[in-house]
């Protein structure tokens, strides 16, 4: 049964959903059926979780956030403002998405990925542990921390579905891959990459389209 203290007294569906005391969730979040929480879970106002789902220990879910059903968060992953991911889907330990991006229904996001803002992810898609995204082409000159004094320009990062990739692949801002893609481990995405490409690292790392899958 879920813990009955009036600081984490979030809006379940049903009392099948259970928490620890030691995990903080907002009054205002909701959670569905039989989802499971750990230990030192903290989730935010306006966050969203579906049905069975299960979030591990240490996980941070800001406001905002919504999870689909029969998904799962792992150990001390971090979702900042407004991540969406979808049903069946999975975000592995100590992952981060930044916010402001959808990660879609029966995909697999492994350990220690890095997912910036503005990042559509597809359905279906396999990325293995060590992915990063990025979204800005240039870093400011001005003032950093929580004083910046500029701010920069944002480009939209799309991994289509079907999507599979190895270990350690990293994207410049900016660019797509298409639809069911395969993506060689150690790679880097500085182009659009055309659907069903298969991609390989060549000596300077940057992805070569070598083939269709």
């Amino acid at each position: 049964m879920m813990a009955e203290t009036p600081t984490r007294k979030a809006r379940v569906s049903s009392t099948s959903s259970r928490y620890p005391r030691d995990s903080y969730i907002d009054a205002d979040a909701q959670i569905g059926n039989n989802v499971r929480i750990g230990h030192f879970v903290s989730i935010h106002r306006g966050v969203k979780v579906g049905d069975n789902t299960r979030i591990e220990d240490g996980v941070k879910i800001y406001e905002g956030c919504e999870i689909g059903s029969n998904s799962i968060v792992g150990a001390n992953a971090v979702l900042r403002p407004h991540t969406r991911l979808g049903e069946h889907t999975i975000f592995g330990t100590l992952s981060c998405a930044e916010g402001l991006s959808t990660i879609g229904d029966f995909t697999t996001i492994h350990a220690q990925c890095h997912i910036t803002q503005h990042v559509t992810i597809g359905n279906n898609v396999f990325i293995a542990p060590f992915f990063i995204a990025t979204n800005t082409p240039s870093i400011t000159r001005g003032m950093h921390g929580t004083a910046k004094s500029e701010s920069p320009v944002l480009k939209p990062t799309v991994i289509e579905e079907g999507v599979r990739m190895g270990a350690s692949v990293r994207m410049i801002p900016g660019r797509k891959i298409g639809a069911y893609s395969l993506i060689d481990q150690d790679t880097l995405i500085t182009k659009d990459i055309p659907p069903h490409s298969h991609v390989r690292a060549g000596k300077d790392k940057i992805g070569i389209v070598i083939g269709q899958v």
